[in-house]
């Protein structure tokens, strides 16, 4: 019966007539703009460039973090918040 069927079950149907499930993270990454220093080292550091700078740092692809915490280490004034979600 079709309505029998629990997630578990269609995932181990799709898996025997093989669909590939991939996971992945996203990060929500966050600068608190009154503890930002404007020191620049997350825009140095970050190997993704995930923020731009004017007069304090400001994630504008936040969608290139990987998580890596780099920014988060270097930033002295603690400014920098990375999520997972």
């Amino acid at each position: 019966m079709l309505g029998s069927f629990s997630f578990l079950g269609w995932m181990q149907r799709d898996a025997l007539m093989g669909k590939q499930y991939r996971t992945f993270e996203i990060y929500l990454v966050h600068v608190d703009q009154d503890k930002c220093d404007g020191c620049e080292e997350c825009l140095k550091f970050c190997s993704v460039d995930v923020f731009d700078f004017s007069s304090k740092a400001y994630p504008v692809r936040p969608n290139n973090c990987l998580g890596c915490g780099t920014c988060v280490a270097v930033c002295k004034s603690k400014a920098i918040i990375i999520t997972e979600i």
